[in-house]
């Protein structure tokens, strides 16, 4: 699969952020930012990706979604606890001991 997406090229942030200020403007309470192709199918992650939506919409506008436990603690560390995660239902109880430092 990390081929595929591979094949199909990256495209600059700068569109993304674009349509989630648009639908923000709009009214949506948050923009998601899905894996796939940053920290999901990929060979290394795109870190720089949710950095740049981060800064230009700020964090209390974003929601990632975290598929691996590796992932979310990631989050965790580089933003801040509250980071507004979308995870899996049976991954909550490792997210929040992370949270609380467990």
């Amino acid at each position: 699969m990390a081929a595929e997406l591979e094949a199909e090229g990256t495209r600059d942030p700068g569109w993304a952020i674009l349509q989630a200020k648009r639908f923000i403007d709009a009214g949506a309470y948050t923009a998601m930012i899905e894996a796939e192709g940053i920290t999901e199918n990929v060979k290394a992650w795109r870190t720089d990706v949710p950095a740049k939506i981060v800064d230009a919409l700020g964090l209390e506008k974003v929601m990632v979604e975290a598929a691996d436990p590796e992932v979310f603690a990631w989050y965790v560390k580089n933003y801040r606890p509250e980071v507004d995660l979308f995870v899996d239902h049976s991954q909550i109880v490792h997210l929040e001991c992370l949270r609380s430092g467990i």
